[in-house]
């Protein structure tokens, strides 16, 4: 409600109103010529102040991040994802302690991503930024800020990052990794190592296969869940709603499964597929047949990337792969899409090249 006084200054309306923590404040502002200007004034001060009642404009960065990613993060993602969002939460902590979010500029963010891109590589950076940058574009909708001040930040790691060439094989180690492994197939270690060189899933994925997924009219393996071989070597949801997915296998692989299940030996107690292979144990294989030090998630990176040599769409790939859009793709496989410029300009100049024939037979 609002009150009115007349000061030889002028017109002065004062308001009383609860803000969003329920704390009753007063709201005043005076030297108005007349008294209609004064109740205009107040009119639209009560509007802009009920439409605010109900946002707590006082919340700190660490506080807002933590009900973000409770409400809209640990519902619907994997919980060795959700261990990167609470890493997160404790860099939070560390980097701004309790400054609220309305006092934090885009010049201060910066400073502080200098900081923490200094001492992180580009991937915890990436996850850093990406993590707080979700945050607060809902706390801009929330209209608890007016901008989102993680927009345009540089985000550059000063930390050297795990060498490009360590991400993927060359095509000739690739195929070589692909006929090794396929002739030891009947090792568990190998037959996942080839799993995963021909179908681009992680680690997880593979271990969490049971029998029921592998689809052997339409050639296609049916991806709904992953597996916890950290901690409690039990079935978890897959990292995302996009990572449920089907993936196209070739016959040979196929006909590979089929032996495999036709062997008793091979069936675990959970229908798993593959069972009693440990992360260690097969990058130390793929570091042997390659002999340098790639990963089993870089036989993931490089399948991709030699579907997209071979012309396979991006949107393809980035279904198979599971990526929740298609920026994600764009960004891991730039490099490849580069090499692939050369190769696109000759296509596109014989695209032209045969309809400038088909024109000219026509004079």
């Amino acid at each position: 409600m609002a009150f009115y006084k007349k000061l030889s200054t002028g017109w002065q309306y004062r308001i009383s109103y609860k803000d969003a923590n329920g704390k009753y404040r007063e709201k005043s502002k005076k030297g108005f010529k007349t008294k209609a200007q004064a109740q205009s004034a107040a009119m639209e001060a009560e509007l802009l102040l009920k439409k605010n009642s109900f946002v707590n404009r006082d919340q700190s960065l660490l506080d807002y991040y933590k009900t973000w990613a409770k409400v809209y993060k640990k519902p619907h993602v994997a919980e060795r994802t959700w261990k990167k969002y609470e890493q997160t939460q404790k860099h939070i902590e560390t980097y701004f302690g309790n400054t609220l979010l309305r006092d934090i500029t885009p010049t201060r963010y910066q400073e502080i991503v200098n900081l923490f891109t200094s001492k992180y590589s580009q991937e915890t950076a990436d996850n850093f930024h990406y993590h707080i940058q979700s945050a607060v574009r809902i706390a801009v909708r929330e209209k608890v800020i007016d901008t989102n001040f993680c927009d345009g930040a540089v985000v550059k790691s000063n930390i050297n990052k795990k060498a490009i060439e360590n991400k993927f094989l060359e095509e000739t180690e690739y195929l070589k990794l692909i006929e090794d492994s396929y002739s030891k197939s009947q090792y568990a270690s190998y037959f996942l190592i080839y799993l995963a060189a021909v179908t681009g899933m992680r680690f997880g994925e593979l271990l969490g296969l049971t029998w029921d997924n592998v689809d052997f009219n339409n050639k296609m393996l049916h991806l709904d869940k992953s597996f916890d071989y950290t901690d409690s070597k039990e079935f978890i949801p897959l990292k995302s709603k996009s990572s449920k997915r089907s993936i196209p296998i070739d016959r040979k692989t196929l006909n590979l499964i089929q032996k495999r299940r036709d062997k008793e030996e091979f069936n675990s107690s959970q229908n798993r597929i593959i069972d009693g292979v440990s992360n260690a144990a097969v990058n130390k294989i793929i570091k042997k047949i390659v002999n340098r030090p790639v990963t089993i998630h870089s036989l993931r990176h490089t399948y991709a990337s030699f579907l997209i040599s071979k012309g396979v769409d991006l949107i393809s790939v980035s279904q198979i792969l599971g990526h929740e859009n298609l920026n994600i793709t764009l960004k891991v496989y730039a490099h490849q899409l580069e090499n692939l410029k050369n190769k696109n300009n000759d296509r596109i100049r014989n695209i032209f090249d045969d309809f400038g024939r088909i024109s000219d037979e026509r004079v």
